[in-house]
Formats: C-alpha cells, sequence, structure tokens
C-alpha cells in the first residue's frame, strides 16, 4: 500500500517499503492471527488486514492519537478483522496464541514484550520488529536468543526518494530501519 492511501497525523508511521518488507518476514499467507504491538498509525495491521483476509488482528496502542487514527483508518478501510486496544504492552494483550506478532514500539517494555511473545506465539509462528536505534536491536537479538527464538535475522533497510531540487533531482534519505525476525 503507498502510504499517501493511510490518512495521517502526528504520530508516526512505518513506510511503504519497511512496511513491505517486515509484513513479507512475517509470512502472513498461512496464519489466522496478528499481533501488531505498538501499533502507531495502523499501518501494519491495516495493510495486513487488507491483503490477509483470513487474518484476525490485534493491534495495541497506548497513545490516544494513535487510537484514534487507527480507528479513522480501520473505517476508511472498511476492516472488520481488526481489533483495537488502547493499552500498554503486554499488561493490556489479551492472553491467547497468536501466529505472528509485529512489534513497532515497545514503550521500555521490551525484555516483558519478547517474554510475552515466547509464551504465546503458537509453534512456528513469526515474530517480526523495527528499531532504528542500534542499541535497540541488539538488545532484542540477545531477548530473542535467551527466550528460545531460532531464525534470528537482522537487517537494515534504507529508502531514499527521488525529489526534484530547482533544475533537478536528489535522493532524499528516510531514517534506515533495523528489520529483526525470528521464529518460534
Amino acid at each position: 500500500m503507498r502510504d499517501e492511501e493511510f490518512l495521517r497525523n502526528k504520530v508516526p508511521m512505518t513506510k511503504s517499503e519497511v512496511r513491505a518488507i517486515s509484513i513479507d518476514k512475517l509470512d502472513l499467507s498461512n496464519k489466522k492471527s496478528m499481533l501488531d504491538v505498538g501499533a502507531g498509525t495502523g499501518s501494519i495491521s491495516i495493510q495486513a488486514a487488507r491483503e490477509f483476509k483470513q487474518l484476525a488482528v490485534t493491534a495495541v496502542e497506548m497513545n490516544s492519537d494513535g487510537i484514534d487514527i487507527i480507528q479513522q483508518n480501520i473505517n476508511k478501510f472498511g476492516l472488520n478483522n481488526i481489533k483495537l486496544i488502547q493499552g500498554t504492552a503486554p499488561a493490556d494483550i489479551p492472553d491467547q496464541k497468536y501466529d505472528a506478532i509485529f512489534v513497532g514500539g515497545s514503550g521500555a517494555h521490551l525484555n516483558e514484550i519478547i517474554r510475552f511473545a515466547s509464551t504465546h506465539l503458537t509453534e512456528g509462528g513469526a515474530i517480526g520488529l523495527n528499531f532504528i536505534l542500534f542499541e535497540n536491536a541488539m538488545q532484542v537479538e540477545k531477548l530473542l536468543q535467551d527466550n528460545g527464538f531460532k531464525e534470528i535475522e537482522l537487517i537494515e533497510v534504507g529508502v531514499l526518494r527521488w525529489h526534484k531540487l530547482g533544475k533537478g533531482h536528489f535522493f532524499k534519505p528516510n531514517n534506515p530501519t533495523i528489520i529483526v525476525s525470528a521464529q518460534k
């Protein structure tokens, strides 16, 4: 999905190229349930719910501005397979199994979220996390190892967009994103 399709406010949004890779790493084609922690604008939840109609998505966001824009986007796209929860992770996440878990924001609860994921992700399920800070990615890599995850992969994605400048053009960079993925 193009970024321009989403309603936006001041809440940060996972950009389209990073979103596409992140969703691909979750391998959602045969999955039934997905949890989106720190859903932000809901771009991951919205795109996953639109592309995989069989998927029941639970989106958790603590910021009221995030909740507002996610609900607006759910309404805009007419989605009925997203359950939206305002709260913090993991305390307010429904106690159930998930086939895929995406973490876009951890609200300083990364350790607790990974422990939650290790007991609530189905066998063979996938987890994906996005970071802009190197230290957070290194922390989660160790947490995933310590909690029994396998096939841990870290990639960095840097996207530059073509812009007009006077008579010419240049590539304006977005912040690089570290995408972490692993299997249960």
